[in-house]
C-alpha cells in the first residue's frame, strides 16, 4: 500500500507547486497592473498640460493626438492585463 500512498503525496506536491506559480504569476500581474496605472497617470497628466498648451499652440495638436493614442494603447494594454489576473485568480481558487 505504500506505492499508493507516495503517488498521492507527489500529485499533492505537484498541485502546491501549480498553486506557488499561480500566486507568482498573480503577484506579477498585480505589480503589472499597479506600473500600468502610474505610466496612465503619467500620461494623463502630460495630456492635460499638452491641452493648454495647446489651446494658444495649434501646432502641438498633432503632438497631442499622439499622446492620445500612446494613453489609450496603454489603458487596453491594462484591460488586458486585468483580464489575465482575472483569470489567475480563478484558476487558483479552483486550485485551492
Amino acid at each position: 500500500g505504500s506505492h499508493m500512498k507516495s503517488s498521492v503525496v507527489g500529485s499533492e506536491r505537484k498541485r502546491g507547486m501549480q498553486l506557488e506559480d499561480l500566486k507568482q504569476q498573480l503577484q506579477q500581474a498585480e505589480e503589472a497592473l499597479v506600473a500600468k496605472q502610474e505610466v496612465i497617470d503619467k500620461l494623463k497628466e502630460e495630456a492635460e498640460q499638452h491641452k493648454i498648451v495647446m489651446e494658444t499652440v495649434p501646432v502641438l495638436k498633432a503632438q497631442a493626438d499622439i499622446y492620445k493614442a500612446d494613453f489609450q494603447a496603454e489603458r487596453q494594454a491594462r484591460e488586458k492585463l486585468a483580464e489575465k489576473k482575472e483569470l489567475l485568480q480563478e484558476q487558483l481558487e479552483q486550485l485551492q
